[in-house]
Parts: structure tokens; sequence; C-alpha cells
């Protein structure tokens, strides 16, 4: 199963690997021909009884010597020096599989953990949570009546899924308001979503996942049935999926043998990927969105549309992944998956460290690069100060249309205005001053802007959306 991998998935990944196994290497040093190979396994296991029986920090336990074998091996792979080859366990490699899945079983939110707080990124069109009424920037504080922090922020996402049809309770704060919100979960799909807005097609395309070929080509269908001839693909934050995927989906505008990609294993031989041909869609114009997090079979796509089709490329600087991975099980429902190939485009451009460059490079707001604001508990800025913290609260407010008359971080008497004008606004004690409780509510208000009055902030898509009636 190859699968061109998400790049900051996989930084995340190397993060959260703590509990893998060795069974290979244990079992290679216990073979009685000594090959040079063995030989080193025994060293390996030698090495491994002495900490294990004989190290004074040592532990004679199974769960220690488990350990050892554990940070062996995840010691050999990281060694190599490749950020895309790593070693998954059974149950990350049931995650990392997971996240290649076209749907799934929840309400259909994205969440992440501030300052202890669970802050609701993103609600999925047409999901339930959608239905239900829950909004971006809403703060999740409890779940069928028990408490967040009683249920624990890492058993959140286990208490929130269950099955089709069943209800689920979902207690938010909302600005200085509490809801509860009643959801029937259901089978949410989050890869293709597509719209017209004024006569042109806009499909978004967030991985290239399982299924995601045979949804994209529901929505190319949906899209010729309101006589489109012009279509913005947005790839930002499409950080790859399945060659397979990419080979179907490439296949819906090349001509059938055309290149999308050609691969060079370690030996230097040449593999080409060619379209299959069959569903083509014409388009008169079409443009590619792109960012920063725009990788892998994303990167493949925008080249082999642009060598093939013209399309421009608006946004940013995309990753820079050029490289591929296999993934293969081992016998106790492990795996590791490692760099096997590159790639090149059809015109043999390589990408790798350093991305595609986009024909128009158009930025969003500052502060939509930032982290999320955090301010430690009984810690606060007030006029007059100087912190970097400011600086974030300043953007924030610009960002939120509230005037601030500099972004250095120097609170200035115009910086306590606008912050009083946000807290009398959302009801929060109105002192000037800038605490957890005030750092929050901005953090909800931005994320809660970005995706309610995404037409009014997307300087991007706006670009594009005017750059194709041309």
């Amino acid at each position: 199963m190859r699968s061109f991998l998400k790049g900051l998935f996989k930084v995340l990944l190397i993060v959260l690997l703590c509990a893998v196994t060795f069974v290979g290497g244990l079992v290679l040093g216990s073979y009685s021909s000594k090959t040079a190979l063995d030989r080193k396994f025994t060293t390996l296991q030698a090495v491994h009884g002495i900490l294990l029986n004989d190290f004074y920090f040592g532990q004679n336990t199974d769960e220690y010597s488990q350990q050892l074998v554990d940070d062996a091996i995840y010691g050999m792979v990281k060694a190599q020096g490749d950020i895309h080859t790593e070693y998954m366990s059974a149950n990350e490699l049931a995650k990392f599989t997971g996240s290649l899945e076209s749907s799934f079983v929840g309400i259909g939110v994205t969440y992440t953990v501030v300052d202890d707080q669970i802050l609701v990124v993103s609600v999925i069109r047409s999901s339930p949570a959608e239905a239900s009424g829950v909004l971006a920037g809403d703060i999740i504080i409890a779940v069928d009546g028990e408490s967040v922090e009683s249920i624990g922020i890492d058993n959140i996402a286990d208490r929130i899924k269950g099955k089709v049809g069943t209800e689920v309770v979902v207690t938010v704060l909302r600005g200085i308001e509490t809801i509860d919100i009643p959801i029937i979960r259901n089978t949410i799909s989050n890869t293709v979503f597509s719209e017209v807005v004024d006569g042109i097609g806009v499909i978004t395309l967030t991985s290239f996942s399982d299924g995601t070929g045979k949804e994209f080509k529901n929505h190319l269908d949906y899209l010729k049935e309101n006589n489109v001839t012009r279509l913005i693909i947005d790839l930002r934050d499409n950080g790859g999926g399945y060659a397979s995927t990419l080979n179907t989906i490439s296949s819906y505008f090349l001509e059938k043998g055309d290149i999308v990609m050609r691969e060079y294993d370690r030996e230097g031989n040449e593999i080409l990927d060619t379209a299959t041909g069959g569903n083509k869609y014409y388009y008169d114009k079409i443009i590619l969105l792109a960012n920063g997090n725009t990788a892998s079979s994303s990167e493949v796509f925008i080249l082999a549309m642009k060598e093939y089709c013209n399309a421009i490329i608006v946004g940013e600087k995309t990753y820079g992944k050029g490289v591929a991975q296999v993934t293969k099980m081992l016998m106790d429902g492990s795996a590791i998956k490692y760099t096997d190939l590159i790639w090149k485009s059809s015109k043999g451009v390589y990408i790798g460290g350093t991305g595609i460059v986009p024909d128009y490079e158009v930025k969003l707001h500052d502060i939509l690069y930032m982290n999320y604001l955090t301010i430690d508990e009984g810690v606060f800025y007030h006029y007059d100060t100087v912190s970097d913290k400011v600086a974030q609260m300043q953007l924030m407010l610009d960002f939120l249309g509230y005037g601030v008359d500099r972004v250095d971080g120097y609170f200035s008497q115009k910086t306590k205005e606008a912050l009083i004008s946000f807290q009398k606004d959302k009801g929060l004690e109105v002192n000037g001053v800038l605490d957890e409780v005030s750092s929050s509510a901005l953090n909800s208000e931005v994320v809660r802007s970005w995706q309610l009055e995404t037409e009014k902030y997307d300087t991007q898509m706006n670009f594009a959306l005017n750059l194709i009636k041309q």
C-alpha cells in the first residue's frame, strides 16, 4: 500500500511514537547460525540484558524490557534522518490509516486544546454538528453532562464518537453563555466539498483518502449539471494521501496515458504513473489554491494540472515533499513506513525541499499564521507594558476590526481602548487588561470569524475568484 503522506501529520506522529515493538530484532538475534548480521543482533541482545539486569537505574520487569526494545527500534529508524520514515505500533498504525479514511462516525467537528480548553476550530459542512448549531469558536466544557475535566482531554474524542443514530449532548461555552446541544451521530464525509459562487465552481479537497476519488467525481458531476466552465480547486492544508486516489482524480482532467508523475527507486529505475482516462471533464480555466501545508500528492496534482491543463496557482509556496513511502506490516500488527521512491513531474521537475512557487503569491492576515494566544493563570498585561503576547493580541484585535495603532507589542492607550471595546462587546469584565479570560475570548472570536465569515477574510480565495472571471 503506497501512500503520499502528510508532512505535518508525520511530524505529529514522530512526537507521539512511544510504544513500539521489536520482535524481529530479538528473533534474529537468537538464530544459531552466526552470520555477521546475527552477531550484531547478539550484541544488541547483550546490551539489552546488561541494562535489564545490571544497570543501576534499570528494572528487571517486562515493562522496562519492552521500553528498552521500543527505544532501540525507534532510535534505529529515527537515526536515518528521514522525517518521512517511521515505525508505528499497532495502535499508531490504526490512527494513521484512520486519518486517511474519507468518512467516519461522529458529529463533525475539529478541535484543538488551548490552555486545557477544547476549542472548536471548524465544523464540517452538512454535518450533525452544523445542523445542531455548533459553531467554530465554541469551547466544549462537557459531554453528556460530564465535565471535560472529569472525562480527561485525551478521552474526549472517544466519548463524542459512537454508533450512527445515537445521541450525544455536547455542552459548549459561547462567550459567557453555556449551551447544551443534543446531536445525533452520523457518518461524516470530510474530504470533498463544493459550491457554485457567481457561476464559478469551487471544490475544496482536504486529502487524497480512500474514497475521495469517487466523492470528487460526484462533485464534478454536480458542477457540470450547473453548467460550470471555470473551476477553483482549494488544496490548502491538503497534506496528501493515497497515490491511487491521486491517479483517479488526475485522470478526470488528463488524457489516457498522460504521465501523472515519474517515480525513481534507489537503483534509478523509472516507474511511470499514467492517467487511466475515460472520465475527463473540461474547463475553460482552472485555478489551484495552495499554501505551505499543501504537500505530497497535492503537489503532484498541482504540477500535473499546470503542465497539462495550464492551471494557475494562487496562494503560497507549497511544502516541498518529493518522496514517496510504502507501508509494510510486521508480524505483531505494527508496521514500518519508509521512503522507497522519489518522484518528479511529467516534465522532470523535482520539488523536494523547495516546494512549488505560486503564479500569484497572496497572503492571509498575519494572525492566521500564528499559534493560539496563551496566557498563564495569574499573568496579565496592561497599559505601558511590552510583550510578544501584547503584539499577538494587537493583531487579533486588528483582524476583528478593532482599531489599534500598532502591532509591535507595546501596550498603547489606543490598544487599551480597542481591548475595552472587545471586552464590552463580548460581555467580559471591562478592565482593559489582557489576561487568561480575554485571551480565551480572543481565540474563540478569531476562529469563529474566520470560519463563519470566510468570504470576508479569505484574501486568497477572493483573489482567485476575481482572477478566474477575467
